[in-house]
């Protein structure tokens, strides 16, 4: 059985370029659909301290990059939405980057550099490679999207991986506070044991369609013995896609237990 903390064997090598292949895939994927990465960039100094712990057989180094590598491909923030000026910004600065630090590999073969060094290259090349994937394609600004109605409820609907919204309760009130990575177009919402159908209010009480990324939004009127709330909502970025936010818990003075 290979060592890989005291032997850098081509199995391992092999193993670290599938993974850096299948992080730079997803680069691009998500940038397609307009998101940049933000903790996903930790995957490149991830497999930076894999390929140098052999090297330096260090076992911390290992257990850095694994989970440096967890947080970028896992991390609830690992994607967000990208500016309209980040493809732009991304391809100015990403290709001279790439192609100086790819230079600069091959100008110290020469020079009989350290193993250790040669991990720390490999990382920059990585990042800069998902920099410039990232750019994905121009921007367009779209069209006003037109707020998700009733069919909404109706159709096919997923739970995010992530949650978008958190639900605040405080003194007979509940509130949505918007904690993803872009605004979301709210159709609307429903107590958990009732087939009701309410539209988000903002703070002056008027119904409420976009909510900003970190905005909050009020669910009124709220009953008191409530136990949970349903919410349909598409996300701004992604209009095309109807999701649903599911929050159930165990009322006050309740003789049963609910799971949620």
């Amino acid at each position: 059985m290979l060592d890989t903390l005291t032997t850098l064997s081509w199995p391992y090598v092999l193993a670290l370029f599938a993974l850096s292949v299948q992080w730079l895939l997803a680069v691009w994927q998500q940038a397609r659909v307009g998101r940049r990465p933000a903790l996903a960039y930790l995957a490149a100094p991830g497999l930076a301290a894999l390929l140098a712990a052999p090297l330096a057989q260090a076992d911390p180094l290992f257990g850095l990059g694994a989970a440096l590598l967890l947080i970028a491909a896992h991390a609830g923030g690992a994607y967000r939405a990208a500016p309209d000026e980040h493809h732009g910004r991304a391809l100015r600065w990403g290709r001279p980057v790439f192609l100086l630090i790819a230079f600069l590999g091959g100008a110290a073969q020469a020079l009989r550099l350290p193993p250790l060094v040669w991990s720390l290259w490999a990382g920059l090349l990585l990042l800069s490679l998902g920099y410039l994937l990232s750019s994905g394609r121009q921007s367009r600004r779209r069209g006003r999207v037109t707020a998700p109605g009733l069919t909404l409820r109706f159709g096919p609907l997923s739970a995010p991986a992530w949650p978008d919204l958190e639900l605040r309760l405080d003194q007979g009130q509940a509130r949505l506070h918007n904690i993803g990575a872009a605004g979301l177009y709210l159709a609307g919402w429903s107590p958990s044991g009732e087939n009701g159908w309410l539209r988000p209010q903002d703070a002056k009480g008027q119904p409420l369609a976009l909510l900003p990324k970190g905005a909050t939004a009020l669910l009124s009127p709220w009953p008191s013995d409530q136990s949970g709330v349903r919410v349909w909502y598409v996300r701004e970025n992604e209009p095309e896609v109807a999701l649903v936010f599911r929050a159930d818990w165990t009322p006050l003075n309740s003789p049963q237990r609910v799971l949620n």
